[in-house]
């Protein structure tokens, strides 16, 4: 059963990898990137497939072994690359596979050097051997280490969003984090059947093999169908935009704020008259570029005025005037045929959803409840 499985998830594996490696539309380094990942990890559960023929190349096999070293690397490199649209690979992000290189030489004098006799010990997994010890540490604590760069990584996406965009349907990475999630759940099986390898439960070794199977299938079959009918989920940010937390003041009270009390009142006066004016927040493709345009004023200044003098990010500053200006819509008998999406669209907004997150957020009610209530008074 483990063997015909693995052999599907083999050959899905490869056939996805395929169809990404030839995609010439969208992200296409986050496409290849993918590919790399999925064949390293098809390459990974090869031996469950090819046994005899590994059992006949043992310095192969070894080798083809030691590449799961790259697999926590060309993950960062996947979400790097699907969170920011322009990155580009240099030179230096080799450097990235120096454990590769290290698990690879520290196996050459006890493994690839040794007679069959020799090699055959280090897949007995009740040989306390230091290679294997050392290894199995090295590999875990470099994934966990990947693991915690990408979720600060994705952290730090979510606020860059947050300071620079109004409008952030195209830019949800909420299946990203999904992403996460069932590699996490796949991870932790694996890492739990590795355990387990250097313990007498066997029994629990042969229920846990088939299940990293099927949920690694689920995973790459997850990943196709993402990337087939949702496309808009790939687009990404330029690396150079910046991100900002709000209130985050510097720690030492003799450094200099970006701008001071003055300077942000002046500058806050400035964007609140152009709202009231010019009402920019209809247009729902509106970013924090687009309004430093318009008021010739820098980004980072208005991003600094609105985190450290406000409390708000951007994306809550302009869906604050997109929801009053809903609430007045919805408050006028006039409007009472009105559709509540006619509504929203007109006000800026590009999905229902969004729109009753941000009005329940600002008004503490739903659309239909606030219409409800001001109608009845």
């Amino acid at each position: 059963m483990t063997e015909s499985i693995a052999l599907l998830v083999f050959f899905t594996h490869l056939l996805v990898a395929v169809f990404l490696l030839n995609i010439h539309s969208g992200n296409q380094l986050s496409n290849k990137i993918l590919a790399v990942f999925l064949l390293i990890t098809a390459l990974d559960i090869s031996n469950f497939i090819f046994s005899g023929f590994y059992g006949d190349h043992l310095n192969l096999d070894m080798f083809r072994a030691n590449f799961s070293a790259l697999l926590a690397p060309t993950l960062y490199f996947y979400v790097k690359s699907i969170i920011y649209s322009d990155l580009k690979l240099k030179t230096k992000d080799l450097l990235h596979a120096i454990p590769f290189i290290i698990i690879c030489l520290i196996f050459i004098p006890r493994f690839h050097l040794a007679d069959d006799i020799a090699k055959m010990s280090f897949y007995n997994n009740h040989e306390p051997l230091f290679e294997v010890l050392f290894v199995h540490l090295v590999l875990y604590l470099q994934m966990f280490f990947y693991l915690a760069l990408i979720f600060k990584k994705l952290n730090y996406y979510k606020l860059t969003v947050l300071n620079n965009y109004s409008n952030i349907e195209i830019l949800n990475k909420q299946w990203l984090n999904n992403f996460m999630m069932a590699f996490l759940i796949d991870f932790t099986i694996v890492l739990a059947r590795n355990i387990i390898k250097f313990t007498e439960l066997q029994g629990l070794l042969n229920l846990l093999t088939p299940l990293m199977m099927t949920v690694t299938l689920f995973f790459v079959c997850w990943i196709l169908w993402q990337a087939l009918h949702k496309p808009l989920i790939f687009h990404g940010i330029s690396s150079k935009v910046e991100s900002l937390e709000p209130k985050k003041l510097p720690q030492n009270p003799s450094e200099d704020v970006i701008v001071d009390a003055n300077e942000a009142q002046r500058v806050l006066s400035t964007i609140k008259c152009h709202m009231s004016l010019n009402k920019p927040y209809l247009n729902p493709s509106l970013n924090i570029d687009t309004l430093a345009k318009q008021l010739n004023i820098p980004a980072l200044e208005i991003s600094t005025v609105l985190n450290h003098h406000l409390g708000q990010h951007f994306f809550d500053f302009i869906n604050s005037y997109r929801v009053n200006e809903a609430a007045n819509i919805l408050s006028l008998k006039s409007n009472k045929k009105k559709a509540i999406l006619e509504i929203l669209l007109e006000v800026g907004f590009n999905s229902k959803s969004s729109f009753n997150t941000a009005f329940k957020k600002h008004l503490t009610v739903t659309p239909s409840q606030y219409r409800k209530e001001r109608l009845n008074d």
